[in-house]
């Protein structure tokens, strides 16, 4: 896989996106101080190279009705670990699996519930897949942050 290397605009780009992925164009050209060609002709290139994988909608589950967050610390066999996170990934109120490298608690399974009872028939619901629940836990607050590529530019490839 061949890095792409950002520019200062391409940095700014990605800030902005994850801060809002429904920006227009005309707002993010004003907000760089370029065209709004030069933004479409930039998104379509870090798309095209693999950067910008997908644009996604930030759901508030607890809005929902889904107050319960879960944590399962689990164990597949590692000739199995990406087929059991995919058949883990395929269940209804699974909403992340996290593959590790690691032989013990290799997989990482997130999922949502409305009540007390929805992590037992998660459990119940892995427990059928080729692996083993470590560790059962819900979640009380998780905190994210999109990268900010501007600041981290020194971990970034060199510029042209």
């Amino acid at each position: 896989m061949t890095e792409y290397e950002l520019d200062d605009v391409d940095r700014r780009l990605l800030n902005l996106l994850q801060e809002n992925a429904r920006s227009n164009a005309i707002g993010l050209a004003e907000e760089l101080e370029v065209s709004d060609n030069t933004v479409h002709n930039r998104m379509e290139r870090l798309e095209e190279a693999g950067v910008i994988t997908g644009y996604t909608t930030s759901v508030d589950h607890d809005r929902t009705g889904l107050r319960l967050y879960f944590h399962f610390s689990c164990t597949a066999r590692i000739s199995e670990r990406s087929d059991v996170a995919e058949k883990a990934l395929a269940l209804p109120q699974v909403t992340e699996v996290t593959e590790l490298m690691t032989g013990q608690e290799n997989l990482h399974i997130k999922a949502v519930g409305a009540e007390n009872e929805d992590i037992t028939h998660v459990a119940e619901q892995l427990d059928d897949l080729d692996l083993e629940i470590n560790d059962e836990n819900l979640i009380r607050t998780e905190h994210a942050t999109p990268l900010d590529y501007v600041t981290v530019k020194e971990l970034l490839p060199i510029e042209r």
